[in-house]
């Protein structure tokens, strides 16, 4: 095997399982670039899961990357919480500290734990994590 070439799905299992690799599996944190790569404002990667996706695959093939991402930014889960968030048009979101959803420490024994599948910004990950694997899934053409 030391002289096949390792899909990028194995080649990072393999270094998971301490196995032999062809190089070091590239898992750049890709998420602007990958908005870049296809013209996207980086607000629309981050909220539109379509947009995600095909940012993602464009920017692995262009760079070869061994994985697809569906990180966006910080803020996701804490959005879905109810926390106030900033969102420029050309930069990940943050939380707004002016307006914590933690200010008073005891609001955290009133939070419910927030169901992936139905919070706006987390069910958009669900979705892009759906579509890679539709995608990569089917026959590749050559």
């Amino acid at each position: 095997m030391a002289n096949a070439e390792l899909s990028g799905s194995r080649r990072i299992l393999e270094t998971l399982a301490g196995g032999w690799t062809d190089s070091r599996a590239f898992m750049p944190i890709s998420m602007s670039l990958a908005a870049d790569e296809i013209g996207a404002r980086y607000r629309d990667y981050a909220t539109d899961w379509r947009v995600q996706a095909r940012g993602q695959l464009a920017f692995a093939e262009a760079f070869g990357a061994d994985h697809l991402s569906v990180i966006s930014d910080p803020a996701v889960e804490a959005s879905d919480l109810g926390a106030a968030v900033i969102a420029p048009e050309d930069q990940p979101a943050s939380l707004d500290d002016a307006r914590s959803l933690l200010e008073d420490k005891s609001a955290l024994l009133s939070l419910r734990r927030p169901d992936p599948a139905s919070g706006r910004r987390m069910s958009n990950r669900l979705e892009a994590v759906a579509l890679h694997d539709g995608l990569l899934r089917r026959p590749r053409i050559r």
